[in-house]
């Protein structure tokens, strides 16, 4: 009687873990062609984690990315002593003018017409237009053309 009970006790424990297990692969996807490609057509099984949810506002520290645009342009520019502060001055300008203008682009209401597009553009245009002329005072022509072309594919 004694290994009755042990063989059913056995049988029922071997099933709960048996449930367990395939539930979890199930979840990650293992049953239809390995991790992550539960759903068919190259999708992942795991839900995308937080698509749902709103994105979590980045910090955008000006001053921070006016000393990373200056180290690139040093680097890659190969800047002189006496051009590395003034490079970094209209980095930081036009990093505080940018971040101004992204607070006033984010008060803007919908619905965005075909006009107020063009106005944020044409701003957005303006502001870069400044900085280049501001940069191509401080740099050689070489540097400056060297800076446009690296800074397509920057």
């Amino acid at each position: 009687m004694k290994s009755k009970q042990n063989f059913f006790f056995s049988f029922l424990l071997s099933l709960f873990f048996l449930i367990i297990a395939h539930t979890s692969q199930a979840q990650y996807g293992y049953g239809a062609g390995g991790y992550g490609y539960g759903r068919g057509y190259g999708r992942s099984a795991i839900p995308d984690a937080g698509a749902n949810t709103p994105r979590k506002e980045e910090s955008f520290d000006p001053e921070k990315v006016a000393t990373e645009e200056t180290r690139w342009m040093t680097k890659k520019l190969k800047l002189t002593e006496e051009q590395i502060p003034k490079i970094e001055t209209i980095n930081i300008n036009y990093a505080f003018k940018r971040m101004d203008f992204n607070e006033e682009v984010k008060k803007l209401q919908p619905p965005f017409t075909e006009e107020m597009r063009v106005k944020v553009r044409e701003k957005a245009l303006a502001i870069r237009e400044e900085r280049n002329k501001a940069i191509k005072a401080v740099l050689t022509e070489e540097q400056y053309q060297t800076f446009l072309k690296k800074k397509e594919n920057y």
